[in-house]
């Protein structure tokens, strides 16, 4: 006689994972990292690529710009190592383990505080070149400086939090990525205004030195733009949707931006000054480089300030009478009397 549990084991051996708890759905979590990770792999390379390029172009820039270039190139080499051991770790070494998905590992705890620490050096080098614009400047400079200064301390509080309490995707670390993204979009903002502002008034009707400042004014824009609106994209799935990690995925995305920015604008030199080699003396304060204490690198294609009051030509013309004109020294003294002008 057939026992009555008969149909019950070939039942569980059916489904032999009927009695473990459900796996969550990834799009919205580790998916969305997995992708930013991908995208952001790519922007390494570029960063890496640009870095040989500046070391290989500029080897007589100051000690200053050696140094931040290649913090730059170690923070960002840690944050994808970071991101390639969050994937790594979630989605092949516990992939069949549902409970460690709601804890965090080391790398995403570490993942907030190296993105705020990409972004604060990154933008440094920006912050340098509105400070070097004017004093008028140097107000904004402060808030902007401030406002990099917060958006690391949130980076800093999320990763504390996340080694404190291990939980992911918590409504607390939500509002603090947020805020610290806002502050980094509005410090955005700012910069990219004042050197698009600057640029606009440095121009001089020449239209060689003004084809040059359009383009640098295009460079500012797309810049600012690009890490703007995924900052900005970021500010929002981060309130709309707090309990997934989708806009982790597109900080990644953004903290890569930071980095190709500030060297796209480093090796962006010598291109530019093959297109006008007039440029530094007509628009840029390149002539007061020891009045200022600062090399031509750290003020390339920084726009000075106009000058508070326009320069008065005083044009006189005088006419002579000669009583020999066929007599060459008469004839040269009256060539040159022709125009004489004495500058106020």
């Amino acid at each position: 006689m057939q026992s009555p549990a008969a149909p019950s084991n070939s039942s569980s051996a059916a489904k032999p994972l009927a009695g473990l708890p459900p796996i969550p759905a990834l799009d919205n979590t580790f998916g969305a990292l997995l992708i930013g990770t991908f995208v952001g792999l790519i922007q390494y390379g570029w960063t890496a690529h640009q870095c040989y390029r500046y070391y290989r172009m500029y080897p007589a820039d100051t000690w200053i710009l050696k140094t931040l270039v290649t913090a730059v190139l170690v923070l960002e080499t840690f944050h994808s190592v970071l991101c390639m051991h969050i994937c790594y770790y979630y989605l092949t070494t516990n992939y069949f383990n549902p409970l460690a998905l709601q804890k965090g590992v080391w790398s995403i705890n570490l993942l907030g505080v190296i993105t705020g620490a990409v972004i604060i050096t990154s933008q440094s080098f920006f912050l340098r070149r509105v400070y070097l614009i004017g004093r008028k400047f140097r107000p904004l400079v402060a808030f902007a400086a401030l406002l990099l200064i917060g958006e690391l301390g949130f980076s800093t509080a999320v990763t504390i939090d996340t080694f404190l309490h291990p939980s992911l995707h918590t409504s607390d670390q939500a509002w603090m990525n947020s805020a610290g993204v806002g502050m980094a979009v509005l410090a955005d903002t700012i910069l990219t205004a004042a050197l698009i502002f600057s640029l606009h008034r440095s121009r001089t009707g020449i239209q060689r030195t003004d084809s040059i400042i359009d383009l640098l004014i295009m460079y500012a824009i797309n810049t600012g733009l690009v890490t703007g609106i995924m900052n900005m994209l970021s500010f929002v799935f981060a309130l709309a949707m707090p309990n997934n990690l989708i806009y982790a995925g597109i900080v990644i995305v953004a903290t890569k931006l930071y980095a190709n920015s500030m060297m796209a604008v480093l090796n962006s030199r010598r291109s530019l000054a093959t297109q006008g080699s007039g440029l530094a003396q007509s628009s840029y304060n390149m002539s007061g480089m020891q009045r200022h204490r600062t090399t031509a690198p750290e003020r390339w294609n920084v726009p000075t300030e106009p000058p508070a009051s326009h320069t008065v030509i005083d044009i006189k013309v005088t006419q002579e009478t000669t009583r020999d004109p066929m007599s060459s020294m008469d004839a040269f003294e009256l060539e040159e009397s022709k125009y004489r002008g004495e500058a106020v």
